[in-house]
């Protein structure tokens, strides 16, 4: 069975990351190929539960080294639980927002690029993806 294909789809916020992702899938389903449509943080249940610690912060939020392991916490628990799986079966992923956010976000925070480099799924996983920035008004 043909490995499936990893795709993310990164920008900021409005630029159409959500939108083009939905007509991705379309497109690929049209195809006949089948795409699981997937977002970060967020795509499994314990990284769902993450997201909205990040989205709701308890008391007054999280430090940026804490905000930034949780935001590696939910990614790894979404490589292996959703998008590992998916491209095993040969199905192809398709992401709206992936570690580039992460970079982009966290480490923009400060220092944080190690704690960054933790949540690199290329590190451990067999995973090779593109990468799309969309920028708004284009």
């Amino acid at each position: 069975m043909t490995r499936g294909k990893f795709i993310a789809l990164e920008g900021g916020e409005g630029a159409g990351k959500s939108t083009q992702a939905r007509m991705l899938v379309s497109a690929l389903a049209e195809r006949g190929i089948h795409a699981d449509l997937t977002r970060e943080p967020g795509g499994t249940p314990g990284a769902e539960a993450i997201r909205n610690l990040l989205l709701d912060p308890p008391g007054e939020g999280w430090g940026a080294q804490a905000e930034a392991l949780l935001f590696a916490a939910a990614r790894a628990d979404h490589v292996a639980r959703r998008i590992v799986p998916a491209l095993d079966r040969g199905d192809w992923v398709i992401s709206d927002r992936f570690i580039d956010s992460s970079r982009a976000y966290q480490g923009g925070a400060g220092q944080l690029l190690s704690l960054i480099h933790i949540s690199e799924p290329t590190r451990r996983t067999p995973i090779s993806y593109a990468v799309f920035c969309l920028k708004e008004g284009y």
